[in-house]
C-alpha cells in the first residue's frame, strides 16, 4: 500500500496515520482531532522561506501542529526566529518541545521565550489543554534525555554523574506528573510529546552503538504510569515510524527524514476516546 494510504489500528484507540506530502491529503471530518506532527527540522538561517510553502495547507488537514524538537540546526535564537517566520501562517495552534540541538549552546531559554511571545506553546516538563472540535486535547511535553534501554539504561544509571542523572530524572518526574494531571483537567485525549525516544522500537534502523544516546526506558515507563493515548517523538533520523511502550501505548517517530514528507497527520476519531 503506498505511503499516505495506510492505517494503523490499536487496542486502546483507533488512530489513523496519514502521511501528507506538501500539504496534500484527506481532510478530517467533524468529530475528529487531527494532529500534524513533525520534528528534527533543523532550521538554519540560510534556509529561510524553505518550509513555508510545504506547510501552507496544514490548516486544511489538521487542527494542531506538534513539533517534537530539533527545531534549529545549532541552537541559535536566530534559527528559531527563522523557523517561526516560515511557519507564521500555518493557521493552527503550534505546540512544541525543544530538542538536543536546541540546547546546544545555552540559548534554549531565549528560544523558548521568543517562541512563546509569538503565540507558540513550548512545553518544558509541562502541559497544555486545548479545545478542539468540542473536545479537550491534552498535551504534556518534555525534551527528555539519553540513557538507553535495558542493560544500557542500568549502566547509565550507575555510571553517569549522579547529579546529572538525578536532575534528568527529576525533570522526567515533572513531565510524568504533568501528563497524569491531564486527566484531572478533563482532557478527552492525552498526548505525550518528547524529543528523545521513550521506546527502542522506533530506533530500528539506527546503529546499535548509538541507540543509548537516542532515548531511554524511563520516559516510556513514565508515559505508561501516567497514561496517554499516543506518544510522539523525533530523535531517530534513521529509525522507524511506529512502536509501542511496554504498556501498549502507540509511539510515533516523526523525525522528518523518517517521514519523507513535510509532516504526518494523526487522525484521532473522537468515539474511540471521548467520555
Amino acid at each position: 500500500m503506498p505511503r499516505g494510504e495506510y492505517e494503523h489500528r490499536f487496542t486502546n484507540a483507533t488512530l489513523r496515520s496519514v502521511l501528507k506530502r506538501d500539504g496534500e491529503g484527506e481532510v478530517g471530518t467533524a468529530g475528529r482531532i487531527r494532529l500534524a506532527a513533525v520534528g528534527d527540522l533543523r532550521m538554519a538561517v540560510e534556509r529561510r522561506d524553505s518550509l513555508g510553502p510545504r506547510f501552507a495547507s496544514v490548516a486544511e488537514s489538521a487542527d494542531v501542529l506538534l513539533l517534537a524538537g530539533g527545531l534549529t540546526a545549532s541552537g541559535l535564537v536566530s534559527e528559531a526566529e527563522t523557523l517561526a517566520d516560515d511557519l507564521d501562517s500555518v493557521g493552527v495552534p503550534i505546540v512544541a518541545v525543544l530538542g538536543a540541538r536546541d540546547h546546544e549552546i545555552g540559548q534554549e531559554s531565549l528560544i523558548r521565550a521568543m517562541l512563546t511571545s509569538l503565540g507558540w506553546t513550548v512545553l518544558d516538563a509541562s502541559s497544555v489543554v486545548l479545545d478542539v472540535r468540542g473536545l479537550r486535547l491534552g498535551i504534556a511535553g518534555t525534551t527528555g534525555f539519553p540513557g538507553g534501554f535495558g542493560i544500557d539504561y542500568q549502566l547509565w544509571d550507575v555510571v553517569r554523574e549522579h547529579r546529572q542523572a538525578d536532575r534528568e530524572q527529576m525533570h522526567n518526574a515533572r513531565f510524568a506528573k504533568a501528563l497524569a494531571g491531564l486527566k484531572e483537567q478533563g482532557a478527552d485525549f492525552r498526548v505525550a510529546l518528547t524529543h528523545f525516544s521513550p521506546v527502542p522500537g522506533t530506533l530500528n534502523g539506527e546503529r546499535e552503538t548509538i541507540r543509548a544516546n537516542l532515548g531511554n526506558e524511563i520516559l516510556g515507563a513514565g508515559i505508561d504510569a501516567s497514561g496517554a493515548d499516543v506518544a510522539v517523538h523525533a530523535m531517530a533520523r534513521r529509525g522507524t515510524h511506529e512502536g509501542r511502550t511496554p504498556g501498549g501505548i502507540p509511539v510515533y517517530n516523526v523525525s522528518q527524514p523518517v517521514l519523507g514528507a513535510p509532516y504526518v497527520v494523526l487522525d484521532l476519531p473522537a468515539p474511540a476516546f471521548a467520555g
